[in-house]
């Protein structure tokens, strides 16, 4: 399966590949209308015009630091997933969304291993049943995805942070893969660089990605991007992901731009597969 991750409603609609991804709601806090027939993207607790809005919002590390656009470390502002009001809206808008198809949940989960410290957090394991912050964090964005689940009509597919060195991903953002299993529908890892210059880098987290999700009955994603890469460079790390890391799809972030790339990349590819069943 191929297809194109996109802001643009003419190019998701431009029939690229089996089918589009397509930004709804993006982590700077731009909304759109759903697109029937794609998979589109919710940025969940990545929003920064909320931030923006409302500071207090914002997720907090041990030593006081806010998940805002200017913190070290942090691309946007992220809401504390404590936030009990933001979480309800942001269920309602997943329900909205997934009403029209299949739904891809971004940002899911914390914004670093140190988040988050604010009082809602501080307050709400203080008066779970957990020992432990980690355990705590892990269920609650195990809920969360629950709920969300509850609340799609189509497949449910989640982001991954790429990471898949065993323990990371639930130290560093509170997933845990296995324990989403029964909610997920699918998992998408984004392996993006500008030109693939070397590709080292992404056979391996592919591979470890893989290795990581082999015992969880969940397809496997990859996510490459179209920026200043050529075709046949792109159709060979496509190749390369499909033979060692065992991926189910690959879809391309592609801008207007870099469409042409995508088709004549997915072009090539469709010629493989037709050399291989004659």
């Amino acid at each position: 399966m191929y297809g194109v991750l996109t802001d643009d409603r003419e190019l998701a609609y431009a029939d690229v590949g089996d089918q589009p991804h397509f930004f709804v709601e993006a982590v700077d806090g731009t909304r759109r209308e759903p697109l029937e027939g794609a998979v589109n993207a919710v940025a969940c607790w990545g929003d920064t015009e909320a931030i923006r809005a409302d500071p207090a919002l914002a997720a907090v590390a041990a030593d006081g630091t806010r998940a805002t656009p200017a913190a070290r470390g942090q691309h946007w502002g992220t809401v504390c997933p404590s936030a009990d009001d933001y979480r309800e809206a942001l269920l309602e808008r997943i329900e909205r969304v997934g009403s029209v198809g299949d739904v891809r949940l971004t940002t899911v989960g914390f914004p670093g291993a140190s988040f988050c410290h604010c009082e809602r957090c501080t307050r709400a394991f203080a008066e779970s049943s957990f020992d432990d912050r980690e355990t705590w964090r892990t269920d609650l964005i195990t809920d969360f995805v629950a709920s969300a689940a509850d609340r799609v009509a189509g497949d449910l597919l989640v982001t991954l942070y790429p990471d898949p060195y065993p323990g990371h991903l639930r130290e560093r953002t509170g997933i845990e893969p296995a324990a989403l299993e029964p909610h997920v529908d699918g998992f998408v890892v984004p392996l993006c660089g500008v030109g693939y210059g070397t590709t080292y880098w992404v056979e391996s987290l592919a591979h470890g990605f893989a290795s990581e999700l082999e015992a969880i009955a969940v397809p496997l994603t990859i996510q490459l991007s179209a920026a200043d890469v050529d075709a046949e460079r792109l159709a060979e790390l496509t190749r390369q992901l499909e033979s060692k890391a065992d991926a189910d799809g690959v879809v391309y972030g592609t801008h207007p731009d870099d469409a042409d790339t995508v088709r004549e990349t997915i072009r090539r590819l469709s010629v493989d597969e037709s050399t291989l069943t004659a």
